[in-house]
């Protein structure tokens, strides 16, 4: 990555990056030096936390990683993260699988590969949007918008033991950032899609949906599909118009239908100085306030007005003694007290730091407003500099001077209308988790079942209190309420040579995660912080890493029982680290800067100070790094300019040095573009597949010659990011990709023009980073990046005793897959009378049971009508034989 920018650099630049602004792709590393002057203050604040993440892996950078992945995704050509092709990337998937419904897959074919969900069970993800249903008044029933994994609701949301179900895995948009009900009608309920706060890793999105019958069922809004919804921010239903509002960066809209139509009502060039609104509110008495301004630069003020109409709406910061600045600040969050029609409250993020600029409160309406003391006596204690990505306001229902704000933590204030406001510090991320104050970092959503009962949504999922109203001293406590609320971020996973339901996956802002179980499992955390990279020695698999940021290691000699730090360094290689393991040599190799790698030799016995760089003249950043399966002492490097390095004899010291061969020429190389994966045939050294993760270049490169030709095998892939690639070790012409969405896969990579197909069934669509395989059975393990971690068995090795997944000769095909009514199964050979169909669960309960009574060679499976949607085991025994597949109920 090279420099980090300051808060308001990087700022700066992810809001242009996605918004599309920038004139070329040399623009921010020209501009970098100027945007880094930091206060005084907020220096401090740096050095602080610095000093406190020697003691304590951080869970709260969103801002680093989003600085990497608009470098690894942009495209070249303008410089820009353009997301907006995921949607056309998308509606070409969803032609592909249609296309596909009428037809009949060769059987064992790659786009038959069957997905199933691992867990975690027991940890969260990012969520935006909360929505207490009005239907039930014991505040148990809450939907959960996630920006990457989609609608969840659970219906014991005060229960301890309270589980989440997903409504939908398959929408086509799982970037669900707001909620909203008519308050008229329970039944009437809206989430909107796309996350608009300027974070480069937000996934655009694509309109509005809604639902008639209480969430049963979702339709897309066909008016919202269009350019003015593609990143919504905030929806509110009127409670006695019944109105639709939409605060999207377009403008903020309005429907008087249902969302049928709309009408802009607010915005550039319709009331304000600017179209992205970042917040809608409604006070006791109809009142609407909305706030424009998101990002760098973006800096407008406070709306009013009595009726929602175009031309109604008033500035307030312009008003004359306001109390309200003009300039200084960008994102503005409203709150406006339910049982005071005229008290609003305002927090404003600092223009200049990122962090808060002041908080504000109005007693007559939005008149006149006073500042507020801040929340723990600085700028920064609130929000630290990201008070652009995590910011949050709510007043009690009953007491107006009752008010909770978040940022990083959550404060809270009994005597907001004294001066000076006293805060008390209710919440404390780095408290252990079990902890009375335990909320995880970066709150985003807050939402009041009664004036007790209060929901809280940050980047680790959903937490409650039940004591929101309790007297100072006393202090609330939380309680996190994530099982099965399986939307977890992961970067990387490492698969068990031998356990096959052990692995190690590390994700955004929750740690290394543990998985030790049949199917969805909760886990335990191996290390915390952000988790990155991590391996399992295949040999000697006592041996676990397990990385934290940049080049900081874990290490555990006791088979992920306990873990200690091997800390290579905390500022070189990347945010989240590409790094690879050979288990042979118990050697270690990563990103190191520019021009350079790191070698960590005898990684098992030696500390982390042990490591060294390994020079790599004018290659760049390293982003990726793969050891050889079948060539001891060799791995391949790939950089952010597009490079791939072999690097032979990597275990030579001086005088001797390692053998370094540049075999993808530059020339022919996206330029520039970063290399996401090297795939190595296992039966073919000289067969490589390297992959690139930016927009705008050419993703999937083929060389049969070991790197003296290379061919362009991306065929119909749209454009997207490609994260990975996974070789079939039974046959070089099959191989998967890890993409932006999903995996897709082909049967034939030899072809003049390759035919990639998504691969998905029972996958969520979702990003996914990494395919990790274990070698003694093939099972494959995908780390998803917002739906947790899942397997497939679509490369392994079929077991005699059904165990295993994977059909075989006997059964020719199971059709169609997934399944609604009735599956078709398919034999090589009519079976005799007497052969038994069974369906059984991931829990290993069998489900439905038929039994043939005459001889065929196509036999019907109808399960009960009651069955649930998920993943079973179809096993089919007759003939002397026994066969079993994956199949999936939709």
């Amino acid at each position: 990555m090279g420099t980090i920018l300051g808060p308001r650099g990087r700022q700066l630049l992810l809001g242009l990056a996605t918004a599309g602004t920038l004139a070329g792709g040399t623009w921010w590393w020209q501009h970098q030096p100027n945007k880094t002057g930091l206060s005084q203050e907020l220096r401090e604040e740096r050095e602080f936390e610095e000093e406190e993440e020697e003691d304590r892996d951080r869970e709260d950078r969103p801002d680093l990683a989003i600085e990497q992945e608009v470098a690894l995704t942009m495209d070249p050509a303008t410089g820009t993260v353009p997301r907006e092709r995921l949607v056309l990337a998308q509606k070409y998937a969803q032609r592909l699988l249609a296309e596909r419904a009428n037809q009949r897959p060769t059987s064992g074919s790659l786009t038959l590969t069957q997905w199933a969900e691992r867990g975690p069970a027991n940890v969260g993800g990012r969520t935006r949007a909360l929505l207490v249903d009005a239907a039930d008044p014991s505040g148990n029933t809450v939907w959960c918008g996630s920006v990457g994994g989609g609608l969840w609701k659970t219906t014991k949301g005060l229960d301890p033991n309270a589980t989440w179900q997903s409504v939908d895995n398959f929408f086509s948009n799982l970037a669900i950032t707001a909620l909203a009900a008519d308050p008229r009608n329970a039944d009437i309920m809206y989430f909107g899609t796309g996350e608009g706060f300027t974070n480069a890793d937000a996934i655009r999105g694509e309109g509005i949906w809604k639902s008639s019958n209480h969430g049963q069922t979702w339709e897309q809004l066909s008016s919202t599909t269009g350019i003015n919804f593609q990143y919504i921010q905030k929806l509110l239903v009127h409670p006695t118009t019944g109105d639709l509002y939409a605060g999207t960066r377009a403008g903020l809209f309005r429907s008087s239908n249902g969302g049928s139509t709309w009408t802009k009502v607010l915005g550039a060039g319709v009331g304000a100085v600017l179209d992205r609104i970042a917040d809608i509110e409604i006070s006791a008495n109809g009142t609407l306030f909305a706030t424009a301004g998101i990002g760098a630069g973006q800096t407008d003020g406070i709306y009013r007005s009595p009726s929602g109409d175009a031309n109604s709406w008033i500035k307030l910061n312009t008003l004359a003694n306001s109390g309200l600045p003009t300039t200084g600040y960008e994102r503005i969050e409203l709150a406006c007290a339910p049982s005071r029609a005229r008290r609003v409250y305002a927090i404003m993020e600092s223009s200049s730091t990122g962090g808060v600029l002041n908080l504000y409160r109005s007693d007559d309406g939005g008149d006149t407003w006073v500042t507020m003391t801040l929340p723990g006596g600085n700028a920064t204690a609130l929000a630290s500099s990201q008070a652009w990505y995590d910011l949050l306001a709510g007043v009690s229902p009953t007491n107006p001077d009752l008010i909770y704000v978040g940022g990083l933590d959550v404060f809270r204030s009994t005597t907001a209308a004294d001066d000076p406001v006293i805060w008390t510090k209710v919440s404390n991320w780095t408290a252990a988790r079990t902890s009375a104050g335990y909320l995880h970092a970066d709150h985003h959503a807050i939402a009041f079942a009664t004036p007790d009962i209060c929901y809280f949504g940050n980047d680790g999922g959903v937490s409650v209190t039940m004591n929101a109203s309790v007297e100072t001293p006393a202090l609330p406590v939380f309680s996190t309420r994530v099982e099965g609320l399986n939307i977890t971020q992961f970067y990387a996973v490492a698969v068990h040579p031998t356990n096959v339901n052990y692995f190690l996956a590390g994700s955004q802002d929750n740690g290394t995660q543990l998985f030790n179980g049949v199917g969805v499992v909760g886990t335990t955390t191996a290390t915390g912080g952000d988790g990155a990279f991590c391996f399992i020695d295949e040999d000697e698999p006592q041996f676990q890493f397990t990385s934290y940021v940049y080049s900081q290691y874990r290490r555990s000699t006791n088979g992920g029982t306990s873990f200690s730090n091997h800390n290579i360094s905390a500022t070189l290689g990347s945010f989240i680290n590409p790094t690879d393991y050979d288990s042979r040599s118990n050697t270690m190799y990563g990103g190191y800067g520019a021009n350079q790698m790191f070698r960590w030799l005898n990684a098992t016995t030696t500390a982390g100070t042990t490591a060294t760089a390994v020079p790599l003249p004018g290659a760049g950043t390293v982003t990726h790094v793969t050891v050889s399966p079948g060539v001891a002492n060799r791995i391949y490097v790939g950089t952010n300019s597009g490079k791939v390095l072999r690097i032979d004899s990597t275990l030579n010291v001086a005088p001797r040095a390692p053998v370094i061969t540049e075999i993808r020429v530059p020339a022919a190389s996206p330029a520039p573009g970063s290399v996401s994966c090297v795939a190595v045939d296992r039966n073919n050294e000289q067969h490589l597949v390297v992959t690139y993760s930016n927009y705008g270049v050419t993703s999937v490169w083929e060389t049969t010659n070991g790197g003296t030709a290379w061919r362009n095998v991306e065929g119909n892939l749209p454009d997207m990011p490609v994260r990975w690639a996974l070789f079939d070790p039974a046959d070089g012409t099959r191989i998967m990709l890890a993409t932006e969405l999903g995996v897709w896969a082909t049967d034939n990579l030899a072809a003049s023009t390759v035919s990639w197909q998504p691969a998905n069934n029972g996958l969520a669509n979702v990003r996914v980073d990494m395919l990790r395989m274990r070698t003694s059975d093939k099972q494959v393990a995908a780390a998803t990046h917002g739906r947790g971690l899942y397997t497939t068995d679509a490369l392994r090795v079929l077991s005699t005793r059904g165990a295993a997944v994977a059909a075989n000769g006997f059964v020719r095909n199971a059709y169609p897959n997934p399944f609604r009514e009735k599956l078709s199964v398919e034999l090589d050979r009519p079976a005799a009378a007497g052969t038994v169909l069974t369906l059984t669960n991931m829990q290993g309960r069998v489900v439905h049971r038929i039994t043939a009574r005459a001889a065929a060679q196509q036999l019907d499976v109808q399960p009960p009508a009651t069955l649930a949607s998920g993943a079973y085991i179809l096993q089919v025994k007759g003939n002397g034989q026994t066969a079993t597949q994956r199949v999936v109920k939709q």
